[in-house]
């Protein structure tokens, strides 16, 4: 029997669902985080009401933090909140801050970055502090189970999210989505976060998915490094690199990519 893909999103929804009875998802809101350093930032969140339950952390790319969030959305690229809404319908609270930091230095523009060395490291830098913040709050929310938080990001966001997991041990999952390599930013390249040492440094399951057309340079440093290097020093590793579309596939919360991404959450935030 083939089976659809709104039928299998709604069985992920029903076996997450399942681990965490009688929750249900509040509206979501936006919230400003206190960010390492005395900086503010705004942040979409949606929590799963019902007692303490998984939480996922999500980090965006290079688009929503140079247009910010409704620019970025009227462009008919990301629009966070759609990714907050589609984590609660599985079964997850979850937030999504929007980083601003050196927006207008450190972008994307006909193909290229546009910025300094010193711009992009401190980019990823703040990235880390701001899914510290993320994971501050969450810890210390009632419908928050510190122990179950995961963290997923796009892009640029997929690179902080993996450089987050290096720096900031005790994830329970780490999902990335077309993890830029941001050559640019030198020490916080994806080849260096990609390193043996360093993916050894934590002790979550990896998700990883890349579009069948996604940039070169992304298939490149994710066949060459990435998986060879998470496959000897992971205990689960899921990797799905053909979906069906490049980059930009990712800016919404497609049923193909829910779909896996809910079962790999389901078995890994119990």
């Amino acid at each position: 029997m083939k089976t659809t893909g709104k039928l299998l999103a709604a069985l992920v929804f029903i076996v997450s669902a399942g681990l965490q009875p009688s929750r249900a998802a509040a509206d979501l809101q936006w919230i400003d985080l206190s960010v390492e350093g005395g900086d503010s930032v705004r942040a979409a969140f949606g929590a799963v009401e019902g007692g303490r339950g998984p939480a996922v952390i999500f980090n965006h790319g290079t688009g929503v933090r140079h247009f910010g969030h409704q620019g970025s959305a009227r462009k008919g690229d990301m629009d966070v909140t759609d990714y907050v809404k589609s984590l609660n319908a599985l079964g997850y609270t979850a937030i999504a801050p929007v980083r601003s930091h050196l927006k207008d230095s450190a972008f994307y523009e006909r193909g290229g970055t546009v910025g300094s060395t010193t711009d992009w490291i401190a980019v990823v830098e703040n990235g880390m502090h701001v899914a510290k913040a993320a994971r501050s709050f969450l810890a210390a929310n009632d419908n928050v189970d510190p122990a179950r938080i995961a963290i997923m990001g796009f892009s640029e966001g997929g690179n902080v999210t993996l450089w987050s997991a290096v720096r900031q041990q005790g994830y329970r999952a780490v999902v990335l989505l077309a993890p830029a390599t941001l050559q640019s930013a030198k020490k916080y390249a994806l080849k260096q976060a990609a390193t043996q040492g360093n993916l050894s440094s934590f002790d979550a399951p990896v998700f990883l998915g890349v579009g069948q057309n996604d940039h070169a340079s992304i298939r490149k440093v994710v066949r060459r490094r990435l998986v060879p290097n998470l496959e000897k020093t992971r205990k689960v590793v899921i990797h799905r690199l053909d979906y069906p579309g490049g980059h930009d596939w990712f800016y919404k919360p497609r049923d193909a990519l829910l779909n896996d991404v809910g079962a790999f959450l389901a078995d890994h935030l119990r």
